[in-house]
Protein backbone atom coordinates (compact mmCIF):
# COMPACT_ATOMS: atom_id res chain seq x y z
CA UNK A 1 0.00 0.00 0.00
CA UNK A 2 1.24 3.49 -0.56
CA UNK A 3 2.40 5.41 1.91
CA UNK A 4 -0.48 7.95 3.74
CA UNK A 5 1.74 10.61 2.58
CA UNK A 6 2.11 9.77 -0.87
CA UNK A 7 -0.73 10.02 -3.92
CA UNK A 8 -1.48 7.30 -5.85
CA UNK A 9 1.03 7.55 -7.99
CA UNK A 10 3.86 7.54 -5.45
CA UNK A 11 4.60 11.38 -5.45
CA UNK A 12 4.78 13.61 -2.33
CA UNK A 13 1.57 15.89 -2.72
CA UNK A 14 2.53 19.28 -3.22
CA UNK A 15 2.97 21.68 0.07
CA UNK A 16 0.84 23.71 1.34
CA UNK A 17 1.63 27.05 1.49
CA UNK A 18 0.43 28.63 5.16
CA UNK A 19 0.55 32.26 5.93
CA UNK A 20 0.29 33.44 10.23
CA UNK A 21 -0.99 37.09 10.24
CA UNK A 22 -0.78 39.67 13.09
CA UNK A 23 -2.62 37.64 15.83
CA UNK A 24 -0.80 34.78 15.87
CA UNK A 25 -3.38 32.44 13.61
CA UNK A 26 -2.59 30.43 10.76
CA UNK A 27 -4.45 29.96 7.44
CA UNK A 28 -3.69 27.63 4.39
CA UNK A 29 -3.45 29.10 0.85
CA UNK A 30 -5.57 27.33 -1.65
CA UNK A 31 -5.72 28.86 -4.76
CA UNK A 32 -4.66 32.43 -6.60
CA UNK A 33 -7.48 33.89 -8.18
CA UNK A 34 -6.16 36.97 -8.75
CA UNK A 35 -2.42 38.81 -9.19
CA UNK A 36 -1.40 42.32 -10.03
CA UNK A 37 1.50 44.72 -9.98
CA UNK A 38 1.82 44.46 -5.95
CA UNK A 39 0.90 41.06 -5.03
CA UNK A 40 -1.41 38.17 -5.67
CA UNK A 41 -5.28 37.39 -4.03
CA UNK A 42 -5.30 33.88 -2.83
CA UNK A 43 -8.42 31.90 -1.24
CA UNK A 44 -7.89 30.41 2.35
CA UNK A 45 -8.60 26.74 3.08
CA UNK A 46 -11.81 25.87 5.69
CA UNK A 47 -12.48 29.75 5.33
CA UNK A 48 -14.81 30.56 2.14
CA UNK A 49 -15.04 33.69 3.08
CA UNK A 50 -11.60 35.17 3.44
CA UNK A 51 -9.02 35.86 1.24
CA UNK A 52 -5.46 36.79 1.93
CA UNK A 53 -3.53 39.04 -0.44
CA UNK A 54 0.42 38.77 -0.20
CA UNK A 55 3.12 40.95 -1.21
CA UNK A 56 4.97 40.04 -4.68
CA UNK A 57 8.14 41.58 -3.27
CA UNK A 58 10.06 40.21 0.09
CA UNK A 59 9.48 41.67 3.85
CA UNK A 60 12.41 43.69 3.80
CA UNK A 61 11.89 45.25 0.48
CA UNK A 62 10.92 49.11 0.64
CA UNK A 63 8.25 48.29 -2.01
CA UNK A 64 6.87 45.93 0.71
CA UNK A 65 7.17 48.52 3.34
CA UNK A 66 5.81 50.97 1.33
CA UNK A 67 2.65 49.14 0.46
CA UNK A 68 2.00 47.76 3.75
CA UNK A 69 2.01 51.63 4.97
CA UNK A 70 -0.90 51.76 2.23
CA UNK A 71 -2.38 49.06 3.45
CA UNK A 72 -2.59 51.10 7.12
CA UNK A 73 -3.93 54.41 5.23
CA UNK A 74 -6.60 52.60 3.77
CA UNK A 75 -8.01 51.29 7.06
CA UNK A 76 -8.64 54.51 8.58
CA UNK A 77 -10.97 55.23 5.12
CA UNK A 78 -14.49 56.20 6.16
CA UNK A 79 -15.72 52.72 3.53
CA UNK A 80 -17.41 50.91 6.32
CA UNK A 81 -19.27 53.89 7.86
CA UNK A 82 -20.52 54.38 4.77
CA UNK A 83 -21.43 50.39 4.46
CA UNK A 84 -19.87 50.19 0.51
CA UNK A 85 -19.29 46.75 -0.28
CA UNK A 86 -15.42 46.00 -0.29
CA UNK A 87 -13.66 43.82 1.21
CA UNK A 88 -11.15 46.59 3.44
CA UNK A 89 -7.95 44.69 5.23
CA UNK A 90 -9.16 43.07 8.50
CA UNK A 91 -5.65 41.98 9.97
CA UNK A 92 -2.33 41.97 8.67
CA UNK A 93 -0.25 39.23 7.22
CA UNK A 94 3.42 38.85 8.69
CA UNK A 95 4.94 35.81 7.54
CA UNK A 96 6.15 34.41 5.79
CA UNK A 97 5.90 37.69 3.58
CA UNK A 98 3.76 41.00 4.64
CA UNK A 99 -0.03 40.64 3.37
CA UNK A 100 -3.90 41.24 4.70
CA UNK A 101 -6.79 39.41 5.28
CA UNK A 102 -10.04 40.57 3.62
CA UNK A 103 -13.55 39.39 4.31
CA UNK A 104 -16.39 38.91 1.63
CA UNK A 105 -20.32 38.09 1.78
CA UNK A 106 -21.41 34.31 1.64
CA UNK A 107 -21.99 33.43 -2.33
CA UNK A 108 -19.66 35.25 -4.34
CA UNK A 109 -17.62 34.65 -7.77
CA UNK A 110 -15.23 36.46 -9.54
CA UNK A 111 -17.17 38.54 -12.47
CA UNK A 112 -14.47 37.09 -14.28
CA UNK A 113 -16.48 33.95 -14.57
CA UNK A 114 -19.35 35.34 -17.35
CA UNK A 115 -16.81 36.61 -19.43
CA UNK A 116 -15.16 33.52 -19.32
CA UNK A 117 -18.24 31.28 -19.93
CA UNK A 118 -19.84 33.22 -22.30
CA UNK A 119 -16.45 33.30 -24.20
CA UNK A 120 -15.64 29.47 -23.67
CA UNK A 121 -19.37 29.43 -25.13
CA UNK A 122 -18.74 30.90 -28.33
CA UNK A 123 -15.15 29.20 -29.18
CA UNK A 124 -17.19 25.52 -28.12
CA UNK A 125 -19.36 26.21 -30.47
CA UNK A 126 -22.44 27.08 -28.58
CA UNK A 127 -23.52 30.70 -29.51
CA UNK A 128 -24.48 32.69 -26.72
CA UNK A 129 -25.69 29.27 -24.53
CA UNK A 130 -22.94 30.95 -21.87
CA UNK A 131 -24.45 34.28 -22.11
CA UNK A 132 -27.91 33.11 -21.18
CA UNK A 133 -26.57 30.55 -18.45
CA UNK A 134 -24.82 33.19 -16.97
CA UNK A 135 -27.85 35.19 -16.56
CA UNK A 136 -27.94 36.85 -19.78
CA UNK A 137 -28.58 40.35 -20.50
CA UNK A 138 -30.89 41.56 -17.60
CA UNK A 139 -28.37 39.97 -14.91
CA UNK A 140 -25.51 41.87 -16.75
CA UNK A 141 -27.10 45.05 -16.73
CA UNK A 142 -28.20 44.50 -12.96
CA UNK A 143 -24.90 43.68 -11.98
CA UNK A 144 -22.94 47.09 -14.06
CA UNK A 145 -25.84 48.88 -12.38
CA UNK A 146 -25.34 47.94 -8.86
CA UNK A 147 -21.88 48.93 -9.77
CA UNK A 148 -21.76 52.02 -11.07
CA UNK A 149 -23.72 53.21 -7.70
CA UNK A 150 -21.45 51.71 -5.64
CA UNK A 151 -18.30 53.55 -7.62
CA UNK A 152 -20.53 56.66 -7.63
CA UNK A 153 -21.14 56.62 -3.78
CA UNK A 154 -17.50 55.97 -3.37
CA UNK A 155 -16.46 58.88 -6.02
CA UNK A 156 -18.88 60.96 -4.08
CA UNK A 157 -16.46 60.95 -0.95
CA UNK A 158 -13.17 62.03 -2.86
CA UNK A 159 -12.36 57.76 -2.81
CA UNK A 160 -10.64 56.21 -6.23
CA UNK A 161 -10.22 52.26 -6.22
CA UNK A 162 -7.39 52.49 -8.55
CA UNK A 163 -7.44 49.13 -10.14
CA UNK A 164 -11.21 48.15 -11.31
CA UNK A 165 -10.84 44.75 -13.74
CA UNK A 166 -13.49 41.75 -13.62
CA UNK A 167 -10.88 39.94 -11.10
CA UNK A 168 -11.39 42.26 -8.91
CA UNK A 169 -15.22 42.86 -8.31
CA UNK A 170 -17.06 39.79 -6.82
CA UNK A 171 -20.62 38.90 -7.79
CA UNK A 172 -23.60 36.87 -6.51
CA UNK A 173 -22.95 33.24 -7.70
CA UNK A 174 -27.02 33.01 -7.90
CA UNK A 175 -27.79 34.21 -11.81
CA UNK A 176 -31.20 35.79 -10.00
CA UNK A 177 -28.66 38.03 -7.17
CA UNK A 178 -26.97 40.79 -8.39
CA UNK A 179 -25.07 41.76 -5.74
CA UNK A 180 -21.41 42.94 -5.89
CA UNK A 181 -18.73 43.18 -4.05
CA UNK A 182 -14.96 44.86 -4.45
CA UNK A 183 -11.70 43.14 -3.50
CA UNK A 184 -8.12 44.18 -3.72
CA UNK A 185 -8.86 47.47 -2.16
CA UNK A 186 -5.34 48.31 -1.13
CA UNK A 187 -4.85 51.10 -3.46
CA UNK A 188 -7.95 53.07 -2.05
CA UNK A 189 -6.94 56.86 -1.99
CA UNK A 190 -8.21 59.98 -2.03
CA UNK A 191 -8.07 60.90 -5.78
CA UNK A 192 -10.45 62.85 -7.51
CA UNK A 193 -8.32 64.21 -9.95
CA UNK A 194 -5.15 63.10 -9.90
CA UNK A 195 -2.47 61.03 -7.58
CA UNK A 196 0.88 59.60 -7.12
CA UNK A 197 -0.09 55.72 -7.61
CA UNK A 198 0.30 54.81 -11.58
CA UNK A 199 -1.10 51.21 -11.44
CA UNK A 200 -3.65 48.89 -13.02
CA UNK A 201 -4.63 45.71 -14.25
CA UNK A 202 -3.98 45.12 -18.25
CA UNK A 203 -6.62 45.93 -20.73
CA UNK A 204 -8.34 48.21 -17.81
CA UNK A 205 -5.86 50.84 -17.69
CA UNK A 206 -7.08 54.49 -18.66
CA UNK A 207 -4.67 55.79 -21.12
CA UNK A 208 -3.09 58.54 -18.90
CA UNK A 209 -2.21 55.60 -16.97
CA UNK A 210 -0.74 53.67 -19.84
CA UNK A 211 1.28 56.86 -21.11
CA UNK A 212 2.27 56.93 -17.76
CA UNK A 213 1.94 60.67 -17.53
CA UNK A 214 -0.71 60.72 -14.48
CA UNK A 215 -1.63 58.64 -11.45
CA UNK A 216 -4.89 56.99 -10.54
CA UNK A 217 -8.06 58.47 -9.55
CA UNK A 218 -11.78 58.45 -10.18
CA UNK A 219 -11.50 59.26 -13.97
CA UNK A 220 -9.19 56.27 -14.59
CA UNK A 221 -11.82 54.46 -12.41
CA UNK A 222 -14.25 55.36 -15.01
CA UNK A 223 -12.67 54.19 -17.79
CA UNK A 224 -11.70 50.48 -16.20
CA UNK A 225 -15.40 50.56 -15.46
CA UNK A 226 -16.34 51.61 -19.00
CA UNK A 227 -14.45 48.59 -20.82
CA UNK A 228 -15.40 46.33 -18.18
CA UNK A 229 -18.83 46.96 -18.93
CA UNK A 230 -18.57 47.63 -22.74
CA UNK A 231 -16.47 43.70 -22.40
CA UNK A 232 -19.45 42.37 -20.44
CA UNK A 233 -22.41 42.70 -22.96
CA UNK A 234 -20.64 42.83 -26.07
CA UNK A 235 -17.65 40.22 -25.93
CA UNK A 236 -14.62 42.99 -27.08
CA UNK A 237 -12.70 45.13 -25.95
CA UNK A 238 -13.34 49.01 -26.90
CA UNK A 239 -9.90 49.46 -28.53
CA UNK A 240 -7.91 45.94 -29.11
CA UNK A 241 -11.01 44.21 -30.67
CA UNK A 242 -10.96 46.53 -33.92
CA UNK A 243 -9.27 45.33 -37.43
CA UNK A 244 -6.42 47.51 -36.88
CA UNK A 245 -5.13 46.27 -33.82
CA UNK A 246 -6.54 42.58 -35.59
CA UNK A 247 -3.54 43.41 -38.95
CA UNK A 248 -1.42 44.80 -36.72
CA UNK A 249 -0.81 43.74 -33.02
CA UNK A 250 1.74 46.12 -32.88
CA UNK A 251 -0.98 48.47 -32.32
CA UNK A 252 -2.29 46.84 -29.63
CA UNK A 253 -0.25 49.13 -26.80
CA UNK A 254 -1.45 52.38 -29.15
CA UNK A 255 -5.09 51.15 -28.94
CA UNK A 256 -4.16 51.06 -25.30
CA UNK A 257 -3.22 54.68 -25.01
CA UNK A 258 -6.01 55.87 -26.62
CA UNK A 259 -4.43 57.24 -29.60
CA UNK A 260 -6.56 55.03 -32.52
CA UNK A 261 -10.08 55.47 -32.64
CA UNK A 262 -12.26 52.84 -30.73
CA UNK A 263 -14.42 50.54 -32.43
CA UNK A 264 -17.79 52.44 -32.78
CA UNK A 265 -16.28 55.84 -33.57
CA UNK A 266 -18.77 56.99 -35.54
CA UNK A 267 -16.84 59.41 -37.60
CA UNK A 268 -13.85 57.04 -37.87
CA UNK A 269 -14.28 53.46 -39.34
CA UNK A 270 -10.63 52.57 -39.73
CA UNK A 271 -10.81 50.30 -36.31
CA UNK A 272 -14.27 48.53 -36.20
CA UNK A 273 -14.65 45.30 -35.10
CA UNK A 274 -16.04 42.81 -37.21
CA UNK A 275 -17.17 40.57 -34.28
CA UNK A 276 -19.24 40.90 -31.22
CA UNK A 277 -22.93 41.32 -29.89
CA UNK A 278 -24.68 43.40 -32.34
CA UNK A 279 -24.99 46.89 -29.69
CA UNK A 280 -28.60 47.70 -30.28
CA UNK A 281 -29.44 44.31 -28.83
CA UNK A 282 -27.24 44.76 -25.67
CA UNK A 283 -27.17 48.71 -25.43
CA UNK A 284 -30.03 51.36 -25.21
CA UNK A 285 -29.12 54.90 -27.48
CA UNK A 286 -28.65 56.49 -24.34
CA UNK A 287 -25.89 53.60 -22.91
CA UNK A 288 -24.16 53.97 -25.94
CA UNK A 289 -23.77 57.63 -26.44
CA UNK A 290 -22.03 56.85 -22.75
CA UNK A 291 -19.87 54.69 -24.31
CA UNK A 292 -18.62 56.79 -27.55
CA UNK A 293 -18.24 60.05 -25.16
CA UNK A 294 -15.82 57.59 -22.68
CA UNK A 295 -14.00 55.94 -25.54
CA UNK A 296 -13.66 59.00 -28.34
CA UNK A 297 -13.51 62.39 -25.87
CA UNK A 298 -12.12 60.77 -22.85
CA UNK A 299 -9.54 59.04 -24.58
CA UNK A 300 -7.77 62.42 -24.38
CA UNK A 301 -9.81 64.47 -21.68
CA UNK A 302 -10.60 62.49 -18.63
CA UNK A 303 -13.04 64.90 -17.65
CA UNK A 304 -14.76 64.04 -20.68
CA UNK A 305 -15.94 60.60 -19.08
CA UNK A 306 -19.47 60.63 -18.15
CA UNK A 307 -19.19 60.58 -14.37
CA UNK A 308 -20.30 57.32 -12.41
CA UNK A 309 -23.75 58.89 -11.44
CA UNK A 310 -24.34 59.03 -14.85
CA UNK A 311 -23.71 55.07 -16.04
CA UNK A 312 -25.91 54.04 -12.82
CA UNK A 313 -29.19 56.39 -13.93
CA UNK A 314 -28.67 54.73 -17.95
CA UNK A 315 -27.87 51.26 -16.43
CA UNK A 316 -30.53 51.38 -14.42
CA UNK A 317 -33.30 52.65 -16.93
CA UNK A 318 -31.81 49.66 -18.99
CA UNK A 319 -32.67 47.59 -16.59
CA UNK A 320 -36.40 48.60 -16.59
CA UNK A 321 -37.08 48.20 -20.58
CA UNK A 322 -35.80 44.34 -20.13
CA UNK A 323 -38.41 41.67 -21.44
CA UNK A 324 -38.57 38.22 -21.16
CA UNK A 325 -38.28 35.63 -24.41
CA UNK A 326 -40.69 33.02 -22.66
CA UNK A 327 -39.89 29.62 -23.71
CA UNK A 328 -43.28 28.28 -22.93
CA UNK A 329 -44.52 30.29 -25.97
CA UNK A 330 -41.31 29.17 -28.07
CA UNK A 331 -38.72 31.50 -27.35
CA UNK A 332 -35.10 31.44 -26.41
CA UNK A 333 -35.62 31.98 -22.17
CA UNK A 334 -33.19 35.15 -22.81
CA UNK A 335 -34.22 38.95 -21.35
CA UNK A 336 -33.58 41.09 -24.06
CA UNK A 337 -34.54 44.90 -24.49
CA UNK A 338 -37.66 45.98 -25.72
CA UNK A 339 -38.38 46.57 -29.49
CA UNK A 340 -41.28 48.25 -30.93
CA UNK A 341 -42.75 44.85 -32.35
CA UNK A 342 -41.43 42.52 -29.50
CA UNK A 343 -39.17 40.41 -31.08
CA UNK A 344 -36.25 39.31 -29.72
CA UNK A 345 -32.69 39.72 -30.93
CA UNK A 346 -31.30 36.85 -30.41
CA UNK A 347 -33.57 34.19 -31.61
CA UNK A 348 -36.44 36.59 -33.23
CA UNK A 349 -39.39 35.15 -31.27
CA UNK A 350 -41.80 37.75 -30.62
CA UNK A 351 -43.55 38.16 -27.58
CA UNK A 352 -47.21 38.27 -27.33
CA UNK A 353 -48.62 41.27 -26.25
CA UNK A 354 -51.02 39.69 -23.05
CA UNK A 355 -47.81 38.99 -21.74
CA UNK A 356 -46.01 42.50 -21.39
CA UNK A 357 -47.17 46.03 -20.80
CA UNK A 358 -45.12 49.16 -21.35
CA UNK A 359 -45.19 51.85 -18.76
CA UNK A 360 -44.06 55.63 -19.54
CA UNK A 361 -43.10 58.19 -16.79
CA UNK A 362 -45.49 61.60 -16.41
CA UNK A 363 -45.56 64.03 -13.74
CA UNK A 364 -48.77 65.29 -13.32
CA UNK A 365 -48.64 68.68 -12.18
CA UNK A 366 -50.90 71.29 -10.48
CA UNK A 367 -52.40 73.48 -12.82
CA UNK A 368 -51.46 77.01 -10.28
CA UNK A 369 -47.61 75.32 -11.25
CA UNK A 370 -47.77 75.81 -14.58
CA UNK A 371 -47.53 79.35 -17.07
CA UNK A 372 -50.58 81.58 -17.66
CA UNK A 373 -52.67 80.27 -20.31
CA UNK A 374 -51.97 76.36 -19.99
CA UNK A 375 -55.13 73.78 -20.46
CA UNK A 376 -55.91 70.90 -18.53
CA UNK A 377 -53.57 68.74 -20.83
CA UNK A 378 -50.58 70.62 -20.07
CA UNK A 379 -50.91 68.87 -16.56
CA UNK A 380 -49.54 66.01 -17.88
CA UNK A 381 -45.39 66.36 -18.83
CA UNK A 382 -43.91 63.56 -20.30
CA UNK A 383 -41.05 61.78 -19.78
CA UNK A 384 -37.96 59.65 -21.23
CA UNK A 385 -38.75 56.78 -18.52
CA UNK A 386 -40.15 53.50 -19.09
CA UNK A 387 -41.03 50.73 -17.47
CA UNK A 388 -41.87 47.02 -18.64
CA UNK A 389 -44.04 44.56 -17.12
CA UNK A 390 -44.47 40.76 -17.76
CA UNK A 391 -44.70 37.20 -15.95
CA UNK A 392 -42.12 38.26 -13.67
CA UNK A 393 -43.15 40.78 -10.93
CA UNK A 394 -41.21 44.08 -11.56
CA UNK A 395 -41.23 46.68 -8.53
CA UNK A 396 -41.98 50.59 -9.16
CA UNK A 397 -40.38 52.91 -7.23
CA UNK A 398 -41.45 56.39 -5.83
CA UNK A 399 -38.77 57.57 -8.07
CA UNK A 400 -38.57 56.35 -11.69
CA UNK A 401 -36.06 54.73 -12.98
CA UNK A 402 -32.95 56.59 -14.87
CA UNK A 403 -33.14 59.40 -12.19
CA UNK A 404 -30.48 60.27 -9.62
CA UNK A 405 -32.75 59.41 -6.31
CA UNK A 406 -34.13 56.01 -7.88
CA UNK A 407 -31.98 53.46 -6.04
CA UNK A 408 -32.90 55.11 -2.81
CA UNK A 409 -36.72 55.17 -3.02
CA UNK A 410 -38.85 53.04 -1.58
CA UNK A 411 -40.83 50.51 -3.67
CA UNK A 412 -44.53 51.53 -4.05
CA UNK A 413 -46.42 49.32 -6.14
CA UNK A 414 -45.56 45.65 -7.99
CA UNK A 415 -46.57 44.82 -11.58
CA UNK A 416 -47.24 41.05 -12.97
CA UNK A 417 -48.91 39.43 -15.49
CA UNK A 418 -51.00 36.44 -15.45
CA UNK A 419 -53.51 35.10 -17.75
CA UNK A 420 -54.42 38.04 -19.87
CA UNK A 421 -54.71 39.88 -16.44
CA UNK A 422 -52.16 42.38 -14.97
CA UNK A 423 -52.32 42.64 -11.53
CA UNK A 424 -51.17 45.68 -9.79
CA UNK A 425 -50.51 45.13 -5.66
CA UNK A 426 -49.70 48.28 -3.82
CA UNK A 427 -46.69 48.32 -1.52
CA UNK A 428 -45.67 50.58 1.09
CA UNK A 429 -47.73 53.92 2.50
CA UNK A 430 -47.51 56.07 -0.67
CA UNK A 431 -50.93 56.63 -1.66
CA UNK A 432 -52.09 55.40 -5.08
CA UNK A 433 -54.54 55.93 -7.61
CA UNK A 434 -56.15 54.23 -11.00
CA UNK A 435 -57.54 56.30 -13.46
CA UNK A 436 -58.69 54.59 -16.85
CA UNK A 437 -59.25 56.17 -20.05
CA UNK A 438 -62.29 59.20 -20.53
CA UNK A 439 -62.72 58.80 -16.83
CA UNK A 440 -62.42 62.74 -15.40
CA UNK A 441 -61.65 61.47 -11.94
CA UNK A 442 -59.51 58.69 -10.46
CA UNK A 443 -60.29 55.65 -7.74
CA UNK A 444 -57.83 54.84 -5.05
CA UNK A 445 -56.44 51.59 -4.71
CA UNK A 446 -55.87 49.89 -1.58
CA UNK A 447 -55.30 46.38 -2.43
CA UNK A 448 -54.26 44.43 -5.58
CA UNK A 449 -56.56 45.25 -8.78
CA UNK A 450 -56.53 42.75 -11.70
CA UNK A 451 -56.91 44.59 -14.98
CA UNK A 452 -58.30 42.07 -17.88
CA UNK A 453 -56.70 43.28 -21.00
CA UNK A 454 -59.16 45.50 -22.89
CA UNK A 455 -56.38 47.80 -24.74
CA UNK A 456 -57.48 51.09 -23.44
CA UNK A 457 -55.29 53.49 -21.74
CA UNK A 458 -54.57 53.65 -17.92
CA UNK A 459 -52.68 56.01 -15.96
CA UNK A 460 -51.31 55.35 -12.26
CA UNK A 461 -51.37 58.60 -10.17
CA UNK A 462 -48.22 58.36 -7.19
CA UNK A 463 -48.87 60.63 -4.51
CA UNK A 464 -51.68 62.84 -3.18
CA UNK A 465 -53.63 64.14 -6.51
CA UNK A 466 -54.03 67.71 -5.02
CA UNK A 467 -50.49 67.78 -5.43
CA UNK A 468 -47.98 67.72 -7.74
CA UNK A 469 -47.00 64.08 -8.18
CA UNK A 470 -45.74 61.16 -10.35
CA UNK A 471 -47.53 58.76 -12.71
CA UNK A 472 -47.34 56.10 -15.21
CA UNK A 473 -49.84 55.88 -18.25
CA UNK A 474 -49.80 52.88 -19.98
CA UNK A 475 -52.33 50.55 -22.41
CA UNK A 476 -53.92 47.42 -21.34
Amino acid sequence: MPSKDKNLSGEMPPKKQKVQDELGRVHVLEKKIAEGGQGAVVTIHGQPRWLVKLSKWPSADPRTKAWAQQVEAVKRLPIEDFDLPFAMPKAMVLKPRLGYLMELMDGLVPLENLLIQAQESMLEGRGLAGFLESGGLKRRLALLSRLARVLARLHGLGIAHGDISPKNIFVSEAIDHAEVWMIDCDNLTYAVKDSTLQLYTPDYGAPELVREDAGISTYTDIWSFAVLAFQLLTFLHPFKSGALVDQDADLEHTALRGEIPWIDDPSDSRNRAICGLERSSVCTEPLARLFDRCFRAGALVPEARPLMSEWAEVLEAACALQVTCAEDIGGCGSTHLWTADGACPFCGHKTHGDRTVRLHHFIFCRMDQLPEGSKKKDRWIKTDCYLMAGPEPIQLRSSPPGSSTYADSQVVVEFVTKLGELHITPKGDVPLHLQVDGDKSATQIKGRVKLPRRQIAHALHLGNLADTHDAWNFKW
